[in-house]
């Protein structure tokens, strides 16, 4: 998995909006159902290269009785954000609903997040040792999410979303983030000696790529009307904040004054997800799987 952070201005190379996401539906079965779904991955990616996927079966929730919402869907926020020039980052989650009334249980499970990209000047890579981490980051809740019984037309607004990575809060929405001045909140979350997590740095002032020790908060407060139970979206209230905790080489001394300054205008678009997308066909559509598909689920024209 990568993430980029950025610091100079350069040429962007930004990724599509989440707002002009496409998918095909035939009646009241999944987006990207039947034939036209697995023509439209087969064209896109080769299934038969991956991805690994866990044998991980589907929550055991109680559905008894469950409202036209419950599913899985794929959720994409399309973050604007401002690094000296303006950028989009690009997250995907796994998000798992079960709807009774106004009553929604709702687990957030990241996939993939992104964090603003100028390529050709500064590159930060998450190994792939990180991935199993990041999707321990989790939110679940239970509670009136709903603004009606009946989901469409109502408005859904679910719980905040908390992505934090290499450090230990005690309000880990407000607390600050450790730094190298202050590192004491910092733990060595990925096991490999250093504060933090570890990412793969290339910036143009490094003549290989080298170390950098950092911790990244991502939040986003999502929230939007249900106008159709398989496809919905709405505005995201969402903030990216790294910080350095040090580096292997001095050379990425600079990309510790980034600053990323949150945007008005961010999305974001969920999708439900069925058959088509469930590869291993186990009853589940995971995280895996959604990574893999993304570039056919969140398709733009």
């Amino acid at each position: 998995m990568r993430v980029v952070l950025v610091w100079l201005s350069a040429l962007i190379a930004c990724g599509p909006s989440a707002g002009d996401l496409d998918f095909v539906r035939e009646e009241r079965c999944e987006p990207l159902c039947g034939d036209a779904a697995i023509d439209a991955a087969d064209a896109a990616i080769d299934l038969d290269a991956g991805p690994v996927i866990p044998d991980e079966p589907l929550e055991d929730w109680d559905v008894e009785g469950a409202g036209p919402l419950t599913g899985i869907f794929a959720m994409r926020i399309a973050v604007n954000v401002k690094v000296v020039v303006d950028l989009v980052a690009i997250q995907d989650y796994r998000l798992r609903i079960v709807q009774r009334g106004r009553q929604v249980r709702m687990k957030a499970e990241p996939c993939s997040v992104g964090l603003p990209n100028i390529p050709n000047v500064a590159e930060l890579v998450l190994p792939d040792a990180l991935d199993a981490l990041l999707r321990t980051k989790v939110t679940e809740e239970e509670g009136e999410f709903l603004s009606a019984e009946d989901p469409l037309g109502a408005t859904l607004t679910p719980p905040r979303v908390l992505v934090l990575l290499g450090a230990d809060l005690e309000n880990p929405f407000d607390d600050p983030l450790p730094t190298v001045e202050m590192p004491e909140r910092a733990i060595d979350e990925d096991e490999d000696g250093n504060p933090g997590v570890t990412i793969a740095a290339d910036t143009v002032l490094c003549r290989q790529p080298e170390d950098a020790y950092v911790t990244v908060r991502l939040i986003a407060d999502t929230g939007g009307m249900i106008a159709d139970l398989d496809r919905f979206g709405g505005t995201v209230e969402a903030s990216i904040e790294p910080t350095f905790l040090g580096f292997s080489d001095d050379c990425l001394e600079a990309a510790a004054s980034l600053v990323i300054e949150p945007q008005p205008g961010s999305r974001f678009d969920a999708i439900r997800m069925g058959d088509a997308q469930d590869l291993d066909g186990n009853g589940n559509v995971s995280c895996p799987e959604i990574a893999w598909l993304a570039p056919t689920i969140f398709s733009a024209e």
